[in-house]
């Protein structure tokens, strides 16, 4: 039977450990032990400490199996996605809360689930009026109906809270057969249900899309600011062209590498401008990038709450491989082999 991965690429699909397993604290306060659910998974607790760890898909499969057979409750999935929090995310939920609309912190969702997990597909389809926002997973997750229930509930329940707004879908849709009883769905999801679907998706209203990111929580956001604030400073001269470049790229590097034109606008100068302003400081816009990743890189690892993979998608990576070759030019060893190095 699989075992937890230790920070070694597996070769089926796999997710982070931490965020795996966040049913299993709940199922704890409900009385079912922690350590019965983690032995009908096959999972090694002693390996949870490690960052990188991260547990085969079969093993989730297995997980919310075994949540299906020991809960009672039918709604169960509903009731533990319903009590999710964005601080329960980790750095998902912190970089979701760590933007400025609601349409933002799912593009930072959608791109952040295929780093994190293979089984964290979360993907959006715009029309005029309203979005999709379909959330995929591996066919023997997609069969379990609390982990499908969870999985929608807690991306309704997160939303709600970073918009501070009771956000009502104008569809939502389920994989599986109508069940007995649906008026729990009816009460927490305020919207129409649909059943035998062949997604797993909820309907949004383009305009609760564009509602502000209002939460303030210093334990999710704050973590990402001092980070910045610390290291930034490190950097140079607060005045100068170069740090407040510095400054834009951070916010906006979980949500892609933000073009030079972009940069330029948010700075309210022409892209000619801003290149001219840096190279009078001896510098480039290239230069700046490399040189901010390089810098955050760091302490980001150093700092040993985040995976490889998640220090690669806060500096901008689409892949976290691009982002090891990356670091082992800058150093001459890999991210893993740095952190463990003595400090």
């Amino acid at each position: 039977m699989p075992k937890i991965d230790a920070g070694h690429p597996v070769s089926e699909p796999s997710g982070l450990a931490r965020l795996a397993l966040l049913p299993l604290t709940r199922m704890s306060a409900l009385g079912i032990p922690y350590a019965q659910l983690m032995r009908a998974a096959g999972l090694d607790e002693r390996q949870l400490r490690n960052p990188d760890a991260r547990i085969p898909l079969a093993a989730v499969a297995r997980l919310w199996k075994a949540i299906t057979v020991q809960a009672t409750e039918p709604t169960i999935g509903l009731r533990l996605g319903a009590d999710c929090r964005v601080r329960d995310l980790g750095l998902v939920g912190c970089v979701m809360a760590y933007t400025t609309t609601v349409s933002t912190a799912l593009e930072r969702l959608a791109r952040y689930g295929r780093i994190v997990s293979d089984a964290l597909v979360v993907s959006l389809a715009r029309d005029a009026e309203a979005t999709w926002v379909r959330v995929d997973s591996q066919p023997a997750l997609r069969s379990l109906r609390p982990a499908v229930d969870s999985r929608l509930a807690a991306l309704l329940a997160t939303l709600r809270e970073i918009a501070a707004a009771p956000l009502a879908p104008l569809v939502v849709q389920f994989p599986y057969r109508r069940p007995d009883g649906v008026t729990p769905y009816e009460r927490f999801f305020r919207a129409p249900l649909e059943f035998g679907t062949l997604a797993t998706a909820l309907l949004l209203d383009n305009t609760d899309l564009q509602r502000p990111v209002v939460l303030s929580d210093p334990t999710v956001t704050g973590y990402l600011e001092h980070l910045a604030d610390d290291t930034l400073a490190r950097l140079g001269d607060d005045r100068s062209t170069a740090h407040r470049v510095r400054r834009l790229l951070w916010a906006e590097l979980s949500e892609g590498v933000p073009g030079l034109g972009k940069v330029s606008r948010a700075l309210g100068v022409s892209a000619r401008t801003l290149q001219r302003q840096l190279r009078a400081e001896g510098t480039t816009f290239a230069a700046v990038l490399t040189a901010l990743r390089q810098e955050m890189a760091r302490p980001l690892l150093r700092d040993g709450r985040l995976a490889v993979s998640e220090v690669a998608f806060l500096l901008g990576y689409r892949d976290p491989s691009a982002f090891q070759r990356a670091f082992r030019a800058w150093h001459g060893l890999s991210p893993r082999a740095f952190r463990q190095a003595p400090q």
